[in-house]
């Protein structure tokens, strides 16, 4: 049995960066570029109407102010084109995003008609006069954007929403970018059943799978259910061999002492190497962590989760999100749960021996923030789990606290809340 300092320690020297991935456009969406995009086409691909109005030939407005009466030879909207030329005296009636036709240089926009001829079509005369008309307005220029063979994104870029849709204009569908990783998950026992199902006498629905699915959803990372295995070595190892081939594989149950905790002689039989088994700690000592390593490909990492579900949480959290940060790339700051100071709200009592995480509510004023301690019966006991914000984080002394002692805590998944103003 080791320290959670040594634990981490031992995690952060097996946990790299996973190499980049090709993967398609939208799933790379929130990760990094690796490789620049490279634009296959130009922006605008051609000369594009950027109004509503009418093109035609500068040369035909008289003085920039006068009034010009013009041919409407041809109506264009978007994606229509014409073989037409439009020559002097006469226009096209064109809608945004339409391609210009040949000959014209500039549009006027459709609100200048005059003389009630703002719905000419073609076959019909409009008149115009546009006061400010500059040569070449409203239209965007091929290529304006960017060139074909031009550099839109490069290396080192966040696909944000506009990212991609850049990236989209310049052809790629696919890009090459920082991975997804991808957490398989595997419950054990022989006791579960799914969540849909109504549990005999004797059977608990698996909240452990769902549970990590979502921990591992709410990192950015892709949960891959593996679902249920029974207490039996021949289906966990059938599991367990399908779950190495992922970037992590988190198992739930099986790795205590008792007669069915079969789960660290089968990662031995799949050739996962044993880094730790069991650390100090409450809930969550029979922890596991191992490594499989293959040849050219990055190593799987594994953790064996204890089958308690407040267990498995904490231990997901301290152990198995870190690990999940270090191979997505991100930095140092970013891999664990942020911890502060904060003062209790009630009396609570460490465990000898170990350290100990209760699920807390924590709640900021202007004097400070504050932990409350959540009623919590136990390892099996999600409730206070899965309303707290916090975790109250006590060493190994087995004293007890009062309220108004400083303790460490653990910001979780819920947001600090700010204590209502006095008089309110």
């Amino acid at each position: 049995m080791i320290d959670l300092a040594d634990a981490l320690a031992l995690i952060e020297q097996r946990a790299e960066p996973l190499p980049p991935r090709r993967q398609r456009l939208l799933d790379a969406c929130g990760r990094t570029l690796a490789v620049p995009v490279v634009a296959d086409v130009d922006s605008p691909p051609w000369d594009r109407a950027m109004m509503d109005g009418f093109a035609l030939r500068g040369d035909d407005v008289a003085g920039g102010g006068g009034v010009v009466e013009l041919d409407v030879v041809v109506d264009l909207a978007a994606g229509d084109v014409t073989s037409l030329e439009i020559r002097s005296g006469s226009c096209a009636r064109i809608m945004t995003g339409a391609p210009i036709p040949r000959g014209a240089d500039a549009i006027i926009p459709v609100e200048l008609a005059i003389d009630g001829t703002s719905a000419a079509h073609a076959g019909m005369k409009v008149r115009l006069r546009d006061e400010r008309f500059r040569a070449g307005q409203h239209i965007a220029r091929q290529g304006a954007a960017f060139r074909r063979g031009e550099t839109v994104l490069t290396a080192g870029t966040p696909l944000t929403a506009g990212a991609v849709g850049l990236a989209a204009e310049a052809g790629a569908t696919h890009v090459v970018a920082t991975p997804q990783v991808c957490v398989a998950i595997l419950s054990t026992g022989s006791e579960l059943v799914p969540p849909e199902a109504v549990p005999n006498f004797g059977q608990t629905r698996n909240s452990n799978g769902p549970m990590i699915a979502a921990a591992v959803r709410l990192l950015a990372a892709e949960p891959i259910s593996l679902g249920i295995a029974a207490d039996k070595p021949e289906a966990i190892r059938a599991a367990v061999a399908q779950g190495l081939a992922a970037d992590v594989l988190v198992l739930s149950g099986g790795v205590s002492a008792g007669d069915l905790d079969l789960v660290p002689e089968i990662f031995r039989q799949c050739g996962v190497e044993k880094v730790f088994h069991k650390v100090r700690l409450k809930p969550g000592k029979p922890v596991y962590f191992g490594v499989l390593r293959r040849d050219h490909v990055a190593p799987t990492l594994v953790f064996g989760l204890p089958g308690n579900p407040a267990s498995s949480l904490v231990c997901f959290d301290l152990f198995t999100r870190p690990a999940i940060q270090m191979l997505a790339g991100l930095p140092r700051d970013d891999w664990h749960l942020p911890r502060s100071r904060a003062r209790l709200t009630a009396a609570t009592k460490a465990a000898p021996g170990r350290p100990v995480y209760l699920p807390c509510t924590l709640v900021r004023s202007a004097d400070g923030l504050t932990a409350t301690p959540l009623p919590w019966t136990g390892s099996s006991d999600l409730v206070g789990l899965a309303t707290a914000n916090g975790m109250i984080a006590l060493a190994a002394d087995g004293g007890r606290y009062e309220p108004g002692d400083e303790v460490e805590v653990v910001m979780t998944r819920g947001p600090v809340t700010n204590a209502p103003a006095p008089g309110r």
